[in-house]
């Protein structure tokens, strides 16, 4: 069968041509000298997608297209980042069921070396995430409030949202919770907290499992970040850290911390092993790392009129909380130890003075 005669198949073709058509595409891509041909006709047939009626029609070219994302996904990636966006949003559960698939596909063939990612696949990969989460925010209901498990809300576009973020965080997993009052997946903390959950079936903490090597807070914080593509480039159309005031307030109540911190060391203080210290140290980055996120946040909205309320009404949740967090830490350390008064009581005290500014951003 011709190449263009098989995609003219998918298109229009009854079931028995269907299976057919399928048969040939994957003996296609296994076929050095008819893979670039095959992927070249699907790609060009993109456009016409949306005009194909059948629902299983539909399903067979994404079908097609799986294959065409695990061989040439990553060179490929806004291509089919663009075409998900789209289809994701299918009135048919079957057609986004697919594009959920097609997501695995295209996966596999990004993070074959995640480490090789290049600064301009991070960005697309951040910006294709970012799309999601505001895709979730237009399609979430209140009434979704009602089921705690994702696995009991009735099939729609935001549970598809649901799973298609579960593969990206962590392909071939799915996800079962989110959370009802940030509307991201409750396993979202995981990915900021001294100690996460560590549950069977959170897609972060499967992974830390496996993984012995970060015992340090701030190698795993470094791998968790690598995760979530937390540390994503840059745009140029977001000023720098430094660039913003607010965020330099920060990174100096920081340095008064860590002052105190390395002036212990050198003295053998007790408090600067305990558990509360490690908190303050741990929490204070997630502090300043999500002050800048926030700070980006407000300047998209601002300036750019761009809606991205879901994240930053997640951001101010992670916020408040580290600040709890640190403010609780530098309390127990001063009733077990008041010779710090001078230092932490300053150290909480500005802390307190730039909590209103923080959650006000």
């Amino acid at each position: 069968m011709l190449l263009d005669k098989l995609i003219e198949k998918i298109k229009t073709g009854e079931q028995e041509e269907l299976r057919e058509a399928k048969k040939r595409i994957k003996r296609a891509f296994r076929n050095e000298k008819e893979r670039k041909l095959i992927f070249n006709k699907l790609v060009k047939n993109l456009d016409e997608f949306s005009l194909i009626k059948s629902e299983k029609n539909k399903i067979a070219f994404i079908y097609g297209l799986k294959f065409a994302a695990k061989d040439q996904g990553r060179e490929y990636f806004p291509l089919f980042s663009n075409f998900i966006i789209r289809n994701i949003q299918s009135e048919s559960g079957n057609v986004r069921q697919a594009v959920i698939r097609l997501t695995d596909s295209l996966f596999s063939s990004l993070l074959i070396d995640s480490k090789d990612l290049s600064m301009e696949e991070k960005q697309a990969l951040s910006e294709f995430i970012d799309e999601i989460l505001m895709l979730l925010e237009s399609y979430y209901d209140s009434d979704y409030e009602k089921h705690d498990d994702l696995r009991n809300l009735p099939p729609c576009v935001y549970k598809s949202l649901e799973g298609l973020l579960s593969k990206i965080v962590d392909p071939g997993k799915e996800k079962l919770f989110y959370d009802k009052n940030t509307k991201m997946p409750a396993w979202m903390d995981c990915t900021w907290k001294r100690n996460p959950c560590m549950k069977d079936g959170c897609p972060i903490c499967e992974k830390l499992k496996e993984i012995e090597e970060f015992d340090d807070l701030f190698d795993r914080g470094e791998f968790l970040i690598n995760v979530t593509m937390e540390n994503k480039t840059i745009k140029k159309d977001l000023p720098k850290p430094d660039e913003f005031p607010f965020y330099n307030e920060i990174r100096k109540w920081m340095e008064v911390v860590i002052l105190a911190a390395e002036n212990s060391k050198i003295t053998d203080d007790f408090w600067i092993f305990t558990e509360e210290a490690a908190d303050i140290f741990w929490y204070m980055n997630v502090l300043s790392t999500k002050t800048y996120r926030q700070l980006c946040n407000r300047y998209l909205i601002e300036n750019l009129k761009k809606d991205n309320s879901v994240d930053y009404q997640y951001t101010q949740y992670v916020l408040k909380e580290s600040i709890k967090i640190i403010k609780k830490g530098i309390k127990e350390i001063l009733k077990g130890d008041p010779a710090q008064s001078k230092s932490l009581n300053k150290s909480f005290e500005n802390l307190s003075s730039l909590e209103e500014k923080i959650l006000n951003i």
